[in-house]
């Protein structure tokens, strides 16, 4: 007998569990029992503040800047369309959809270092 997979609805609890591991991976910080209510729609906020204490929203728009920079290193050395650039973005493209999400800017990935070519 096959099954149905039904679409999450938005603003149910499986929805909100899903986006928080859709946007923190399994990279979920511990939450204090007093933070959680039972609930993930209010405990995404927890998660977010706590990747900003531990600094995580600093380490990893670093980490993508450094990424940003490999990248158009290769893109310098074989070419806008090449195979191995094209590999460098692949691999960028969680980094950059993680920063879409944490609310990382241009801006921020400058100040951490990224050095994007001038147009």
């Amino acid at each position: 007998m096959a099954t149905t997979m039904t679409p999450l609805q938005p603003g149910t609890e499986a929805a909100a569990q899903a986006a928080a591991f859709a946007i923190f991976g399994s990279d979920i910080p511990p939450i204090d029992p007093d933070d959680y209510d039972g609930s993930w729609r209010t405990t995404l906020h927890v998660i977010a503040e706590e990747w900003v204490g531990e600094g995580r929203f600093e380490r990893h728009a670093a980490r993508t800047a450094a990424a940003l920079n490999a990248l158009f290193a290769t893109q310098k050395l074989y070419g806008v369309g090449s195979p191995e650039t094209r590999a460098d973005s692949d691999r960028l493209q969680p980094l950059i959809d993680r920063c879409r999400h944490f609310g990382i800017t241009t801006a921020d990935l400058i100040r951490h270092g990224a050095r994007f070519p001038e147009s």
